[in-house]
């Protein structure tokens, strides 16, 4: 996941108004609290990540991560939700079986459980969805001068925006040592392969990360970087930017008002 060129609604955002955006949809994950609700904006969201138009690639690899989280999720809350009431699906062991039944106090899959594990799929797919959008819209320089405009020191703008270009490098960084082991014989099959292949993966994966890490302060380093900006660009606002500005306040007033004013 990186910045990738395009001319899209999002590309054309001030990189203010996509900090402004940010924070605002993190708001409205937290406060809405029905299934409808967090459907509605993660559909949102989705229809604007595909509005930037993102390699087949992304778009495979996101499916495949919304899926399979999605699957966890639900089997997870819906056999270990505990909140009341709870209404029992269906029954994999009976809380009067003997001993097993005793000890576990039965193993019951639940509906309300099911409903809870699709709300918090919801809030997770609408942030994953929020980052990717901010992060392949924004170019890195344009996100730290954002952040200086808002107020934020130069050295946390910095660090921010090299946290979340680290992500990717990780990311790409995972994929290439499980390669090199594959090719030496590694196999990853079942349980057991999984955990041998994290053994194999876990110190080699590090010290790439520490020692990306240090190229990048040597570098920072080497040109002299105090957090001290000299800005040959100047952004401004645009009409659409203050049109993003005046939706996303009343979007958030408005979700507030119907969760806490009965």
């Amino acid at each position: 996941m990186r910045y990738l060129n395009g001319d899209s609604v999002f590309h054309r955002l001030d990189a203010r108004t996509k900090i402004f955006l940010s924070l605002t949809s993190a708001c409205l994950i937290v406060i809405l609290n029905t299934a409808g609700s967090l459907f509605a904006l993660f559909m949102l969201l989705f229809c604007g990540f595909f509005l930037i138009r993102p390699p087949a690639s992304y778009i495979r690899t996101m499916l495949y991560l919304m899926i399979v989280t999605l699957f966890a999720t639900l089997i997870s809350q819906g056999f270990f939700y505990y909140f009341e009431p709870r209404t029992p699906i269906f029954t994999i062991i009976r809380s009067d079986t003997p001993i097993i039944g005793r000890l576990t106090g039965g193993v019951y899959f639940y509906r309300e459980g099911l409903l809870y594990g699709a709300i918090q799929s919801m809030r997770l797919f609408s942030a994953t969805l929020l980052s990717m959008i901010i992060v392949m819209t924004t170019y890195p320089s344009d996100l730290i001068l954002g952040l200086n405009k808002i107020g934020v020191p130069g050295k946390i703008g910095f660090m921010l925006t090299i946290s979340i270009r680290f992500l990717p490098l990780l990311m790409e960084g995972t994929k290439r040592i499980i390669t090199a082991q594959k090719l030496r014989g590694l196999q990853l099959k079942g349980l057991r392969g999984g955990i041998k292949g994290f053994r194999y993966l876990i110190v080699p994966l590090t010290i790439d990360c520490l020692r990306k890490a240090r190229r990048i302060a040597l570098a920072a380093e080497v040109r002299g970087f105090t957090g001290k900006r000299t800005e040959i660009k100047e952004p401004r606002f645009t009409s659409l930017d203050w049109v993003a500005l005046i939706v996303m306040p009343t979007t958030l007033a408005l979700a507030i008002w119907h969760r806490f004013i009965p």
